[in-house]
């Protein structure tokens, strides 16, 4: 047949209205506006769409950010529902609150349940009674995109609010008011909790119904409290051993069966610290652990003096006088650090106090490299594990531990013992 007696089809124009929107509701609100001129079905339809997404830098400077919002608002189907809203402000002008109400205002008369505000610490502090108010909100994220600078989120929360139905927080801020904590309390329905906290605070969160936590505490939290009887997933993003005061780690997580943690970097002052977190989550079963580069108190200022050796650094995951951590259900362990001799003994350690291990990860990361290359550290990794399958040093695998003598003979590998036979990863 030839190409004249083929009829074009406009399979897009084909589908149903119900998955047009649903493919619109993935565009930005922008690019959504332009699918008006594909075609007379398309004229009006982006107005249905069940989600609005602004962004202020993809405006020139001026009001026509607002006056295109506004616009937008304003000329959408009142009878479609308008369940998600997401405002990017990242500019060093704040826009007026009064008018940010109005939007607010506009998408909760549209039956408004995802709320995603990227917008300057004052305007939020001014529009949190409002957002309060929207007792039909199912997940709230607030960014403060002026978090570096010297404001502090200090949210304004009245005795009684209708919000109680959210089931996804996220909050990244500089929080310093504990009625913060009262917030978080009083949402029974809560079950994801992502907190970034800026600047050297406290923090101190409890939830009765909480099953996943993000906790990011790279500015050097001073003291972290966490009671969360339901908690089944944490992710942990800390810096351990730079504080001026004595850090303090407390969780009350019972249920909690999976963890990731991750320590920036380790200097010997902060395994105390890190193992303060470690015991509270022995009860996981699946236990993803990073650590940074390991900073000892002294290293050579330069190669005329003499090198490190791998007894010169500390051991990570043990601390001095103290008994060693039991993991009685830890089926799974990715571990990502810098295997120098030292840490390989502590690893070899948590295996034989992990009796039901079944799967290990291994990762080598490399030592600072704004000081002497630790080349022992290397050299120590190389010695102990082969190539894995895809030929590089990088990584190791080991599945199946409980299966036959496997858990010993990876344990020998380790050691640095001689295997009864040759083990493969």
């Amino acid at each position: 047949m030839s190409n004249n007696n083929l009829e074009e089809v406009d399979r897009l124009s084909e589908l149903p209205e119900p998955l047009l929107l649903l493919i619109l509701s993935f565009l930005p609100t922008k690019f959504a506006v332009r699918t008006s001129l594909l075609a007379r079905r398309f004229r009006h339809l982006w107005t249905a769409s069940p989600s609005f997404d602004l962004d202020r830098s993809d405006f020139p400077p001026g009001r026509r950010f607002n006056d295109v919002t506004s616009r937008c608002l304003r000329l959408r189907d009142p009878s479609a529902s308008l369940l998600s809203f997401c405002l990017k402000t990242k500019s060093w002008r704040p826009i007026p609150i009064k008018l940010i109400s109005n939007w607010l205002n506009r998408a909760h008369s549209l039956g408004l349940r995802d709320l995603s505000l990227h917008i300057h610490t004052d305007t939020i502090e001014s529009l949190f009674p409002l957002i309060l108010s929207f007792g039909s909100l199912h997940s709230l994220l607030i960014n403060c995109v002026d978090s570096v600078s010297a404001f502090s989120f200090q949210p304004l929360v009245p005795r009684t609010y209708p919000l109680t139905q959210l089931k996804y927080l996220y909050i990244k801020a500089r929080i310093s008011n504990s009625e913060l904590k009262t917030f978080i309390m009083e949402q029974r329905n809560l079950e994801y909790l992502c907190i970034e906290p800026l600047g050297s605070c406290s923090v101190d969160l409890s939830s009765q119904s909480v099953k996943k936590l993000k906790l990011c505490s790279k500015w050097t939290s001073s003291k972290i409290y966490l009671s969360f009887p339901k908690l089944e997933f944490l992710d942990l993003s800390i810096s351990v051993g730079m504080q001026l005061n004595q850090f303090q780690f407390h969780g009350e997580m019972p249920v909690l069966r999976k963890a990731l943690v991750e320590i920036s970097s380790l200097p010997e002052e902060g395994v105390p610290d890190l193992h303060e977190i470690l015991k509270s989550i022995t009860k996981v079963s699946e236990l993803t652990l990073h650590i940074g580069t390991p900073y000892p108190k002294h290293i050579p200022a330069a190669t005329r003096l003499r090198k490190l050796n791998s007894l010169d650094l500390f051991h990570p995951l043990l601390e001095p006088g103290k008994d060693i951590l039991m993991f009685h259900n830890l089926r799974s362990l990715k571990l990502s650090m810098c295997f120098y001799e030292n840490a390989l003994q502590d690893l070899v350690c948590l295996l034989h106090h992990s009796p039901v291990i079944d799967s290990l990860h291994l990762v080598h990361v490399e030592g600072p490299s704004n000081h002497q290359r630790y080349r022992w550290a290397l050299e120590v990794w190389h010695s102990k594990l082969p190539l894995n399958s895809e030929g590089n040093r990088k990584y190791a695998d080991f599945m199946n531990l409980q299966s036959g003598d496997k858990k010993s003979e990876v344990i020998k590998l380790l050691s640095g013992e001689k295997s009864s036979k040759r083990l493969k990863t």
